[in-house]
């Protein structure tokens, strides 16, 4: 036998058992194909039996708004709001106080007075001028005075150089048991002054004056 007979025999062999040996293993690598099935009845959701539940995507929540204030969703132009003075808290001047001014009338110690003492000899030349400050509006306002006197006397006030307003004032019937009178007296806004005197006879002496 001629060398190329013997290698056309040795390639006829091996076709023969490449053959064999795929007729008897089946293809691992080959799909089963699978015949057409009717599409199967509808399942409790509404999707074909048996197909594939489509996937969910889950919702994102959007970001919160920021918020928008009252006043800019509306559109509605409202009013100015009327503004009230302030509430004029009650002033206390003592009536020894420096800034105050005595043509004649004198301070006296007392012990059972504000601040242990008091301003006399008010009376015939001799007056006390109270100075006021702070008065947010003109208009009426209290006036309180705290005197000390042992007989009854005459209290003239007068505000800055308004009419004089006249009060008979009976005391405690002693120089050391404070007394307190008020009236309603008509202020200028601001500062003003409050005079006291007695141009016909003494006064009582005064402890201090409140205006509120």
């Amino acid at each position: 036998m001629s060398f190329v007979s013997a290698r056309v025999l040795g390639w006829t062999a091996l076709a023969l058992a490449v053959a064999a040996t795929i007729a008897v293993v089946p293809p691992l690598i080959m799909p089963d194909p699978q015949p057409d099935r009717p599409p199967s009845a509808a399942g409790p959701s509404g999707l074909p039996t048996g197909s594939p539940t489509p996937a969910v995507t889950p919702r994102t929540s959007a970001p919160p708004r920021p918020s928008v204030p009252p006043a800019a969703r509306s559109h509605a132009v409202l009013p100015p709001r009327a503004t009230t003075p302030a509430a004029f808290k009650p002033v206390t001047v003592h009536a020894a106080d420096p800034a105050n001014l005595r043509v004649g009338a004198r301070v006296i110690a007392c012990p059972t007075c504000v601040d242990g003492s008091r301003v006399g000899y008010i009376g015939g030349p001799n007056t006390l001028a109270v100075r006021v400050t702070g008065v947010p509006r003109a208009g009426e306002w209290t006036l309180t005075v705290v005197y000390e006197t042992e007989q009854p006397r005459t209290l003239k006030i007068a505000v800055d150089g308004g009419p004089v307003r006249e009060l008979a004032l009976a005391g405690a019937g002693s120089w050391l048991i404070p007394v307190r009178t008020s009236l309603r007296l008509r202020l200028p806004k601001g500062a003003c002054w409050i005079r006291f005197f007695n141009d016909t006879g003494s006064a009582p002496d005064i402890n201090t004056i409140t205006v509120g």
